[in-house]
């Protein structure tokens, strides 16, 4: 079987330079006063959701973006983080919400950028199977399973594998979250790694799980607030607004969930209660750098460097922007 389907190219397409860019260049980039903040953000929702995409529907990022000269908020999503990584190179984004590894990954290989929070610490992954298919984790040996490449499920199917001395007898193979269903129908593979919304609503269908990241505490997922070295340096202030902007809305969140989980499942596009399941508010954190956050990124760190999957390290203390 190939080695982890070539798992020194694998994450390397993190950081392929993207061509033209989808979202134009933004007003500060022009030279103008006022500022139109670019958000990308990963998933098939309409617009983000968590905290931060709370706080932009209620309009409290917007409020504490505006003294810092920001008149707008304009976001895109993208289907993984290696996508999103394109555009941050290419210079289309000033802001990026997405999964650790990919964000790791970027730093490692020179993308200036500064981690400014955590949107979402402790994420789960669901190992799905074809429903007449494998009953365990040991019974891979062999055959394939389907991730999408460069996310934090991709890393923790390769600990998962190294965990049981299956990482030279599994075939690891690309697969966007949209297409994990039919595959599994279809029995062309013999596990899915899914992410939050996708495992829970698989399950729901019928496909068994035979293992949880959650489970294996070290191979839970961050979803990480990253900006532009170029923005920060312009506006120095913008991560203690949107530390404030959060906090506000998490106040709000905890104050009447319901409402919340409502906004969710709209932007997402995912049943209420597959969201309920995917998204404990107790995953989303009050502060900006919250200490078992912080540990799991250096978990990310760690295997990606034993694994050879990056080659640079570098210390989160110096990726941390500064808190006002």
């Amino acid at each position: 079987m190939t080695d982890l389907y070539g798992r020194r190219s694998l994450l390397r397409g993190a950081l392929a330079v993207a061509g033209a860019s989808a979202l134009p260049l933004s007003s500060m980039a022009q030279g103008n006063s006022q500022q139109v903040l670019r958000l990308g953000y990963i998933g098939p929702g309409k617009k983000p959701a968590n905290a931060t995409g709370w706080a932009l529907r209620q309009g409290h990022l917007l409020r504490e973006l505006a003294p810092l000269g920001f008149k707008d908020v304009v976001t895109r999503n993208f289907p993984n983080g290696p996508d999103l990584n394109e555009a941050f190179l290419s210079g289309a984004l000033d802001v990026g919400i997405y999964g650790d590894t990919p964000a790791v990954v970027a730093r490692s290989r020179g993308l200036e950028s500064q981690l400014i929070g955590f949107d979402v610490v402790g994420m789960n992954v669901w190992l799905l199977t074809p429903r007449n298919g494998v009953r365990s984790v040991k019974e891979l040996g062999g055959k394939s399973i389907g991730v999408a490449r460069g996310s934090y499920m991709h890393r923790y199917v390769l600990g998962l594998l190294k965990e049981h001395g299956l990482q030279k007898s599994v075939k690891v193979i690309h697969m966007f979250p949209r297409d994990g269903e039919a595959a599994l129908d279809q029995g062309s593979i013999a596990a899915f790694a899914a992410q939050i919304d996708v495992g829970p609503l698989l399950a729901s269908r019928g496909y068994p799980v035979i293992d949880q990241a959650e489970q294996h505490p070290t191979l839970r997922g961050t979803s990480v607030i990253v900006a532009s070295g170029k923005l920060l340096a312009a506006t120095p202030g913008l991560p203690a607004a949107w530390t404030r902007a959060r906090r506000t809305a998490l106040q709000e969140i905890r104050a009447d969930s319901e409402a919340y989980y409502a906004f969710h499942a709209e932007v997402s596009g995912f049943p209420l209660e597959v969201v309920k399941v995917s998204h404990p508010l107790s995953q989303l954190p009050d502060v900006a750098y919250p200490p078992e956050g912080l540990a799991l990124l250096d978990e990310v760190k760690k295997f990606l460097l034993a694994e050879n999957l990056v080659s640079r390290d570098f210390a989160l203390s110096q990726w941390r922007a500064p808190e006002a």
